[in-house]
């Protein structure tokens, strides 16, 4: 609690700078916050061009906008293709053209992989996180490093400098992190039908006990009708058994993936909390509160049964509540409501994770000239401005919005579909740094709402992996290292296996190639204190 803190003055301190900078400057227009921020121009050497001078002199002529071919991933529809007014209008104020490739998040992995052997001549490339390909590229010069390029760019220099720590290699910064809150992301919270549990009479759960009982109630009621009803989502992951049960997950107090106890580091399944956990979920899976599918289920269709109308909770983060969701659900659903659960009270306490504070790191492979990756930063740089935070959430004003007013985007019933079509904020590659980043709402109220939520997140007690931005080499070497744990959880769950025999994998792998994983991030992790 004190290092957050001291994390918070740090960034009201840097904001109040920025804001009195703003100040003098005497800047005009309508801000996130209902302050009036002047608009950011493009970069000078992406294409900004000059008027005339006051001697008379001929304007100078605008460069040429550069072409990007990016790799990128995206939850749910891409945009339109055809006249996207959104990608024009920032691609003329850029100064760019945008050649990108939107990959749905559930298959980027494998097309991430296929990219980087063939070499296709992307300049832009995210991963998702500083994985042990991510190391290993780095390290073999795959990678431009970007830190010499990032001089003077104060838009993307407004991320907190732990941020960028992060996602360091061997102290050299090749990827730019695209910011999110250190809190409320990923899955965060429990999303639950707020209408349902005022057609059963029931509250909104403050515990696990409180939750199960929900869970019991939806699945007696079955307020989807005729036998649909599933009263929580979920879908495939191993790392917890299933995804969309973190909010349950850090209720037990399980670790966040690794922690050090008394000295020792251990991985999550190594602890009495993970047995606590997988034993609630064992009870839930026999009783039918979860997703008899969930097994076999990928994020993204586990999402769309959630949004169709038919299921009573799903763990995501306050975001679930942006309108174009609500839409799409009201469409099965109508007069669908949802609500966002506070950190559920467990055996461990009340928790959530304690994020890196991105998601996704921007990369440009070394085969780009170096004169183009400065213009890419730059980019980047004019991606992140305050008048693109703006454009993210508003796209073009008089078309996808009537005006940005107090943090949200005035809008007829009209010009939210279109937005939903072409989705302005897809192209805002780069997000300006924002603790509310999630609260995208175009509702006033529900806006409000979600940054209310994210607050009671960033007040629980935030539960850090320690090894975060560390990396194994021998866990690079052996992806699978997990599977056998991994797989006979699941068994467990599902009532196909005995503890003992979940317990027998745990040991070999800690007795085995774990225990040479965890020597190894605890030698990089003493290092560094």
């Amino acid at each position: 609690m004190q290092n957050r803190m001291k994390l918070r003055s740090m960034l009201a301190v840097v904001l109040a700078m920025l804001l009195l900078a703003g100040c003098a400057s005497g800047g005009g227009g309508q801000g996130a916050s209902g302050d009036t921020p002047a608009p950011t121009k493009a970069p000078a050497s992406t294409g900004s061009s000059s008027g005339s001078d006051s001697s008379g002199g001929d304007a100078a002529k605008p460069e040429e906008p550069i072409t990007l071919k990016v790799l990128t991933s995206l939850y749910g529809n891409p945009p339109k293709e055809e006249n996207n007014q959104a990608k024009l209008d920032f691609e003329k104020r850029g100064n760019v053209k945008l050649d990108i490739e939107f990959v749905p998040a559930d298959a980027y992995a494998d097309k991430l992989s296929v990219a980087l052997a063939s070499k296709t001549g992307y300049d832009l490339i995210l991963f998702e996180g500083k994985s042990d390909k991510y190391v290993s590229l780095a390290k073999q010069g795959a990678f431009h490093d970007l830190e010499p390029f990032l001089e003077g760019k104060e838009n993307l220099l407004y991320t907190p400098q732990p941020v960028w720590e992060n996602t360091k290699v061997g102290g050299k910064l090749y990827g730019i992190p695209r910011p999110r809150g250190l809190y409320g992301g990923g899955e965060a919270s429990f999303i639950m039908r707020k209408d349902w549990l005022d057609k059963l009479g029931l509250e909104v759960p403050k515990t696990i006990d409180d939750l199960t009982n929900v869970l019991r109630a939806f699945r007696d009621n079955d307020p989807a009708g005729d036998g649909k009803t599933i009263p929580m989502n979920a879908f495939a992951r191993d790392e917890h058994v299933f995804g969309a049960t973190s909010a349950v997950f850090y209720a037990f107090g399980v670790p966040n993936y690794y922690t050090i106890d008394n000295g020792e580091p251990k991985y999550l399944a190594q602890t009495p909390q993970y047995k606590q956990y997988l034993d609630w979920l064992r009870m839930a899976y026999a009783e039918g509160l979860i997703d008899k599918d969930a097994p076999i289920l990928k994020q993204q269709q586990a999402r769309e049964k959630f949004y169709s109308g038919i299921g009573g909770a799903y763990v995501f983060h306050v975001g679930a509540l942006n309108d174009g969701n609500y839409d799409l659900m009201r469409k099965s659903a109508e007069g669908a409501e949802l609500v966002v659960v506070p950190p559920l009270e467990g055996p461990g306490g009340r928790n959530t994770s304690l994020e890196s504070g991105y998601f996704g790191l921007w990369v440009i492979p070394s085969s780009v000239p170096k004169e183009k990756a400065e213009k890419i930063v730059e980019f980047l740089d004019f991606s992140a401005s305050e008048e693109n935070f703006i454009f993210s959430k508003a796209g073009v004003i008089g078309i996808h919005s009537e005006k940005f007013e107090n943090g949200v985007a005035v809008q007829t019933d009209a010009q939210k579909e279109l937005t939903v079509a072409e989705i302005p904020s897809a192209f805002v590659l780069q997000n300006r740094y924002d603790p509310y980043n999630y609260a995208q709402s175009t509702d006033p109220e529900i806006s409000k709402y979600q940054k209310e939520q994210l607050d009671i997140l960033a007040t629980v007690n935030g539960i850090a992996n320690p090894f975060s931005g560390l990396n194994s080499p021998t866990m690079a070497q052996n992806p699978d290292h997990l599977k056998g744990v991994h797989s006979m959880s699941l068994k467990y769950v599902m009532g196909e296996a005995e503890w003992d025999e979940v317990q027998k994998e745990i040991d070999a792998w800690a007795n085995g190639i774990g225990g040479t994983i965890l020597s190894e991030f605890m030698e990089q992790y003493e290092s560094l204190q």
